[in-house]
């Protein structure tokens, strides 16, 4: 199933939080730029009003994230956007494979579906108010009415594939992304630190040089830092990590099931599999 074959509600939450999460990060970026360019203008020695003039924009702008960054909290809608989206899409594939709780007829299922929709509506209330997106698209598309058509072993196939193996390549790319990006950005934060610790020897034995830039280094291991504890490389890394190991051996028993019962219970369990991390991953965010 690609993206447009899922409820309209889904892609509207996703599309919220995919833009939630570039606002975020993008106004703590230009945050933590603005803060090392200040510092650099502080050192430097041109006796002008312009560099100040600069340098206090740099301030301000940096102010202006700040305040952006606490009183919209795109964060937070981002992570409640990715929440709803994520039960809407266990809720699709439990329909369209015919497992619990749609095992019945399609006219009860369809009730069903939109109950379940409804729920995630009334208990999200305040992200639903965001969602602006696809508003005269289609909760039950024709691809979902087809795939709930289709056999038990056409079903398990495209389970296998389409939910499985895209869930398991997803988690093994996120999870050697994030240790690469883990172990790129901690061995700069210590060239910096370094770097600023061998500015301040020099700057004992040489005490007539009037600047350094240790201040400058000292700003950018901060930033790093910063960027680091919002990023979470290395916890993300092991949490998806983990996932690919659990999602691998779900999919060692996606051709066990051989009836619809059992098909039913493997995707229930395989569901309530996937969402755990995610889940888990929200609640840490909300700490």
């Amino acid at each position: 199933m690609q993206e447009q074959d899922f409820p309209a509600l889904y892609r509207s939450a996703d599309e919220l939080s995919l833009a939630s999460q570039r606002h975020f990060f993008r106004a703590l970026k230009l945050h933590l730029i603005l803060l090392v360019v200040a510092a650099v203008l502080s050192i430097v020695s041109i006796p002008h009003w312009s560099v100040a003039a600069f340098q206090l924009l740099a301030l301000l702008g940096a102010l202006s994230c700040s305040i952006y960054l606490f009183s919209r909290r795109p964060d937070r809608l981002w992570y409640a956007g990715r929440a709803v989206a994520e039960s809407i899409k266990t809720i699709t594939w439990r329909y369209v494979c015919r497992a619990e709780p749609f095992q019945g007829g399609d006219a009860a299922a369809k009730s069903d579906l939109r109950q379940k929709l409804k729920a995630v509506v009334e208990q999200n209330r305040e992200v639903v108010q965001s969602l602006t997106n696809h508003l005269d698209a289609p909760q039950i598309t024709e691809v979902m009415a087809q795939m709930r058509a289709q056999s038990l072993e056409e079903r398990k196939a495209k389970y296998a594939t389409s939910r499985i193996g895209n869930q398991l390549t997803w988690y093994v790319k996120k999870a050697a992304f994030n240790r690469r990006t883990s172990n790129g950005f901690f061995w700069a934060l210590i060239v910096t630190n370094a770097v600023a610790v061998v500015c301040a020897i020099l700057r004992i034995k040489f005490v007539e040089v009037p600047y350094w830039p240790t201040d400058v280094l000292v700003a950018a291991a901060a930033s790093l830092l910063s960027w680091m504890q919002a990023k979470r490389f290395s916890e993300l890394a092991a949490s998806y990590a983990l996932a690919a190991h659990e999602i691998s051996l779900i999919r060692e028993q996606s051709l066990l099931p051989s009836t619809d019962e059992e098909f039913s219970l493997f995707v229930g369990d395989a569901e309530n599999a996937f969402s755990r991390e995610h889940t888990q991953w929200v609640a840490r965010k909300d700490v």
